[in-house]
């Protein structure tokens, strides 16, 4: 039994090794950039001042619909807004972006085919700053962190099987963390770090008790990260809450038979106040051509993406087709409006959002910690085979030497006898 257990744990040693060999660079960027992406919400406001702040006025708000002209005008008639970020404080600018992306592209440049941000002020309709998003630092950040800055085929995918290998080296490294023996110095090796040890001894501490304390929120963050990286997994983790079925919802459509109303956008947004008057911020996702309706979510909170009301409404009339706050959808819904959150700790408020940050970090280490164990260990059995090699060489070559002499140990015993 003891044999196969040392077996089964080389095997699984040899797998976390080299997993981790092959996906450390990416799993570096992953964990550095989700530690800074954790905080874009509080960043924003401290950095983009000039862009998100506005001086109220005593007048009412323009309709949003001359809003949306002007920002249209700003970024270009060849580029369709296709979504407005509206906060509900009299003092921040609306924000309409203009986005396409192409799936085929190499780059982060090549992704994005344009990618605008338009600040508005609310009050008098002028564009505070225009932004090309696409070299903006959060988008960057972003951009690395979900696809290493190169396009959805290459860049998500290395991502995508990085973060699923992560998930099998976490597990792993739970299983050669594990104490053989729940004894006091096990304990202690296992869940302290030794700061007064020589280097490698630190080094590894780092590695094997920082990795067992993150272990947790980084499996949480690595899930939740599959759920966007393979649609296999966002359909079974839904099937799976939804009770081995998952639950369908009947899309809705705007009514194409309708002419497009130009007031249809205020009554969206007006309805949208009436039903929750005391929300944080609304997001409005214009539609493409055809018949699909406008998407929006009104936030309730500051802190949570998942506590919103989701509304689809007819893009020609502005009629109302549906309307669901988090505790209407199903189950998978539901998770699924919490992945956010979960992915980022905003669903433990500010500390969760400290605890993930600080995870983030000892992601980033890990790969470089792990590595500068396994060379150490790489350089110590060179050495000792060298050693083991040393007296065999020493030998062969006291042999040559007697050789060169005319000396052979044999002959030279035989003849001390017969004297």
């Amino acid at each position: 039994m003891s044999q196969k257990k040392t077996a089964l744990g080389k095997f699984i040693g040899t797998l976390h090794l080299w997993l981790g060999l092959a996906t450390g660079a990416v799993i570096m960027v992953i964990g550095l950039t989700g530690a800074i992406y954790v905080f874009t919400d509080e960043l924003k406001p401290l950095v983009y001042r000039d862009r998100l702040f506005i001086e109220p006025e005593n007048k009412p708000k323009l309709p949003l619909s001359r809003l949306l002209e002007a920002a249209q005008q700003a970024v270009g008639e060849m580029r369709p807004v296709t979504r407005a970020e509206i906060s509900s404080r009299p003092d921040r600018t609306y924000i309409f972006r203009a986005l396409k992306v192409d799936k085929d592209g190499f780059s982060h440049w090549d992704y994005y085919k344009y990618y605008w941000r338009a600040y508005v002020n609310p009050y008098n309709g002028k564009v505070v700053m225009l932004e090309d998003s696409r070299n903006e630092f959060f988008t960057l950040v972003l951009g690395l962190h979900m696809r290493m800055l190169f396009g959805e085929k290459i860049g998500h995918t290395v991502v995508s099987y990085a973060v699923l290998a992560f998930v099998f080296m976490l597990i792993s490294g739970i299983v050669l963390w594990w104490p053989a023996k729940w004894g006091k110095p096990n304990v202690d090796r296992s869940f302290k770090i030794k700061w007064n040890a020589r280097w490698k001894r630190r080094n590894y501490d780092l590695h094997n008790v920082l990795g067992f304390y993150a272990g947790a929120i980084l499996m949480m963050c690595a899930l939740t990260g599959l759920v966007w990286a393979f649609e296999w997994f966002e359909k079974g983790v839904k099937t799976a809450v939804d009770g081995g079925k998952l639950a369908e919802v009947p899309a809705v459509f705007s009514d194409t038979t309708q002419t497009t109303d130009a007031g249809a956008i205020d009554r969206i947004f007006t309805a949208m106040q009436q039903e929750k008057p005391q929300a944080y911020g609304y997001l409005i996702n214009f539609p493409a051509k055809g018949k699909l309706p406008v998407n929006t979510s009104t936030y309730l909170s500051e802190s949570n993406r998942y506590d919103r009301v989701q509304g689809q409404y007819d893009q020609f009339t502005g009629a109302r087709l549906r309307s669901r706050s988090f505790g209407e959808l199903t189950n998978g819904e539901q998770l699924y409006a919490l992945n956010f959150d979960l992915h980022v700790g905003a669903w433990a408020g500010l500390p969760g959002k400290i605890l993930t940050f600080f995870a983030g970090l000892i992601c980033a280490s890990l790969p470089v910690t792990g590595f500068v164990i396994w060379w150490g260990r790489r350089r110590k059995s060179a050495r000792e085979a060298k050693k083991e090699k040393k007296p065999a060489t020493q030998r062969k070559a006291a042999r040559r030497v007697m050789a060169v002499q005319g000396y052979t140990p044999g002959l030279s015993r035989l003849s001390e006898e017969e004297k």
